[in-house]
């Protein structure tokens, strides 16, 4: 082989060398961009599932039923750790609203601040109530429970607590004359769950950590306990889904149902329509909240430098989101979760 040929050979291996090296580098950027999308989706259909899962559960309060009446709810401080402060009450009968948006109410708790930390300025909040799916055999004392009683002869039809010794409802033990026994088997217990969604504008929320994230206020062991849930949810908007026909469907969507003063016309046309007569009462007007539509947007966790967002994003507000001006790359994410254990007990009505 001469000189020549051996030049030209190697010429053409660096050129081979070059072009693959090239492929190589364009593959894992493509799959580095990929990674990115797939966590990024991944993450939004988490968050969506896990609120979702939560308002479909929101108003169990045991397999007794409430009377389905606006009167059986009381609007709870989303806050607070006191028995008497969350809604429950024997006299009247009372539990707490399935789902609330308390940063949207006329008054905002004061506690909020404070207890949901590093909270995003302007972030909607939502809060849900309900009882374990799963019955539980004995109090752990630090925890609260819910007994319903099944018994005419039990002097309260209900007890919130996390003491054993107050739990002493029963359930139905007939005996002569189809009477309950005061002996008769004891009514289960189902642990109370309180979970506070929102967005906060960190994750770790320690040092130069601005990832937005959302997280989970969750009432547990008699205190509130905030923990991050999904990472790169940097905003949700809730809007409500009302019935105002008592059938269990919802009629129209309203952003804030405390406020009564910007109902949208939709609203106001399908209340004149059904004979609905809007309420000061906030309690009356999340009472009848059968649906909750929730859109969120959700970025990626690592940016991208040859990309600039110059998109805008809608989650159905009147102003949309963005453009960012920055190199993450966003999507929007949405559903409509029905509240089952209000509106499916007025379709059957």
């Amino acid at each position: 082989m001469s000189l020549i040929e051996l030049m030209i050979a190697v010429a053409i291996g660096l050129a081979l060398l070059a072009g693959l090296s090239s492929l190589y580098v364009s593959t894992s950027k493509a799959r580095a961009e990929f990674n990115k999308t797939s966590e990024q989706v991944e993450n939004g259909r988490y968050a969506l599932q896990s609120i979702m899962r939560d308002i479909e559960m929101a108003g169990f309060y045991g397999r007794s039923s409430l009377p389905v009446t606006t009167a059986s709810y009381a609007l709870p401080d989303p806050c607070a750790t006191a028995p008497a402060s969350m809604g429950f009450s024997t006299s009247p009968l009372t539990v707490p609203l399935p789902v609330y948006g308390p940063a949207l109410a006329a008054t905002v708790p004061s506690c909020l601040a404070t207890t949901l930390p590093n909270m995003k300025t302007g972030a909607e909040v939502l809060t849900v109530s309900y009882v374990a799916g799963s019955t539980t055999a004995t109090p752990d004392g630090t925890n609260y429970y819910l007994q319903r009683s099944s018994c005419e002869t039990d002097s309260v039809s209900m007890v919130y607590s996390k003491s054993a010794s107050a739990f002493t409802l029963h359930t139905k033990a007939p005996i002569a004359g189809n009477a309950c026994s005061t002996t008769g088997t004891t009514a289960e217990l189902r642990q109370y769950v309180e979970r506070t969604y929102y967005v906060a504008t960190c994750d770790v929320c320690s040092g130069a950590d601005t990832t937005p994230t959302l997280k989970m206020a969750e009432f547990a062991n008699g205190a509130i306990r905030v923990s991050s849930l999904v990472a790169g949810i940097e905003d949700v908007h809730y809007t409500y889904g009302m019935d105002l026909d008592n059938n269990g469907s919802p009629d129209c969507y309203v952003d804030n149902p405390s406020d009564i003063s910007a109902v949208p016309a939709a609203c106001t046309a399908a209340a004149a329509a059904a004979t609905y007569a809007w309420t000061a009462s906030a309690t009356a007007n999340w009472a009848n909240v059968t649906a909750v539509r929730i859109n969120l947007l959700s970025r990626n966790l690592d940016n991208t430098a040859s990309w600039t967002d110059t998109r805008t994003y809608d989650l159905g507000r009147a102003a949309v989101n963005g453009p960012y001006g920055d190199h993450y790359k966003r999507h929007v994410y949405g559903t409509v979760a029905r509240i089952w254990n209000t509106g499916g007990l007025r379709e059957n009505q």
